[in-house]
């Protein structure tokens, strides 16, 4: 086996100037470019905004303490509804400007490149399960499962705030594409070989590749702790057949996050070492066997 690429050049040091969609509006202004340096100036201001205001209401100490490093099952479900409707924001604007870009292009180009497209459908179908569904159904079970089966908290506290930080890091990793480089043009799915490095050689599936990773196993994690939850923490005479029909769905919910979620994490991973260290287990550069 050979190494294509050097590991480090890989996953930090594929970036240049180019790939500020500010660079590319200013040498390329087509609509389709200043489109998304409107988007990453978005993110940017934004996050300015916020950090301001929370700095001018001095607000720093109390979201930390009471927030951000909290255990409490409810601020924790109230954050991954945050996330959830944070990233639904961004996917609501991608879905307005796909079906503009459908409506516009019948006899011309439209206002959108191919490759802009490809990005915003994959963006948009990656955000819809991965960061909107799956974290606000997470939240929701966070705050209400305890309640309705007489826990005092999640079985495990301190996995539930990993899971939570697992899935906000995976969400900023799909933010911070909109600011430096670019998204991934395979599709929410990914499939190879197209998201091989030979048929995408930019950044773009490398965003995916580690925003899903951290997502799935946030999600992974937060699957092991609502079954153990109801399992182990059901109030004393709360029997299976006692509880409420949410209960039981987030029981099943997390069935299936623990036997979904892990493969998924494996997948991605091959695909990353066929994309960093060359080897081949989605291609049949070597043969197929």
């Amino acid at each position: 086996m050979t190494v294509s690429v050097p590991l480090w050049p890989a996953v930090l040091g594929r970036f240049g100037w180019q790939d500020l969609p500010f660079v590319r509006a200013w040498e390329n202004p087509t609509i389709s470019e200043i489109i998304g340096a409107f988007a990453g100036a978005l993110v940017v201001v934004g996050a300015v905004v916020v950090a301001a205001l929370l700095t001018r209401y001095g607000k720093w100490r109390y979201l930390w303490t009471e927030w951000l490093t909290s255990l409490d099952h409810k601020k924790i479900g109230i954050m991954y509804i945050v996330v959830a409707f944070v990233m639904l924001s961004r996917a609501l604007v991608e879905a307005v400007l796909m079906r503009m870009q459908q409506a516009v292009a019948i006899e011309n180009p439209g206002f959108l490149t191919p490759d802009h497209f490809g990005q915003l459908f994959s963006t948009h179908g990656s955000i819809m399960i991965f960061f909107m569904a799956m974290p606000f159904l997470t939240g929701m079970i966070n705050y209400v499962l305890p309640l309705q089966i007489g826990a005092r908290d999640m079985a495990f506290p301190w996995a539930n705030s990993i899971a939570l930080w697992l899935t906000i890091g995976a969400a900023g990793l799909m933010m911070a594409s909109l600011v430096v480089g670019e998204f991934s043009t395979g599709g929410w799915s990914a499939y190879p070989p197209y998201t091989e490095r030979a048929f995408s050689p930019g950044v773009g599936v490398d965003y995916w590749i580690w925003a899903v990773t951290l997502g799935s196993i946030g999600s992974t994690m937060a699957g092991i702790n609502i079954a153990c939850t109801v399992y182990k923490l059901r109030a004393p005479g709360m029997r299976f057949m006692r509880m409420q029909m949410f209960a039981w769905t987030s029981l099943c919910t997390s069935i299936l996050m623990i036997f979904a979620m892990p493969p998924l994490t494996v997948a991605t991973l091959l695909l990353a070492l066929d994309r960093y260290l060359g080897f081949h287990f989605f291609t049949n550069d070597l043969g197929g066997n």
